[in-house]
């Protein structure tokens, strides 16, 4: 599961990457108070969202890679 989360300030935004490196969820930071993250363990980024006042912009089975087929 990938999700794209957004943080309510940058305070917030960068306690939430830092705890998500922590607990081994690797961030991708995407721009400004936004980030995304690819794990199974939704009860991870559940507890993060709580933890943080995180906001859930996107949620997909599988990574987007900008390919489109024809």
């Amino acid at each position: 599961m990938y999700f794209e989360l957004t943080a309510p300030s940058q305070v917030a935004f960068a306690r939430a990457i830092w705890d998500a490196e922590i607990i081994g969820l690797d961030p991708e930071e995407m721009g400004s108070l936004t980030f995304n993250i690819g794990t199974g363990s939704i009860e991870k980024v559940t507890r993060l969202c709580e933890k943080h006042n995180l906001s859930l912009i996107h949620e997909s089975d599988s990574e987007q890679t900008g390919y489109r087929r024809n």
